[in-house]
């Protein structure tokens, strides 16, 4: 698992989940559901972010800042 970064925005580490993405094993719906992690859909690109703050909704790809 990456090193849990600070949201750029709010600068929290509290809320901050991470993105995934591609078809999610059963597991991954209820870890969703607890708030746990972000299903980001089967399309992945080069910008695709990778974490969420759930307490300001920003989302970001972790190579952009420094955790």
């Amino acid at each position: 698992m990456k090193l849990k970064p600070k949201c750029p925005n709010c600068k929290t580490k509290k809320g901050v989940i991470p993105i995934i993405y591609g078809l999610p094993a059963p597991e991954a719906f209820e870890e969703e559901k607890k708030g746990k992690l972000v299903l980001g859909g089967c399309c992945v690109g080069p910008d695709s972010p990778d974490w969420y703050c759930k307490s300001c909704g920003e989302e970001w790809k972790s190579d952009k800042i420094n955790p």
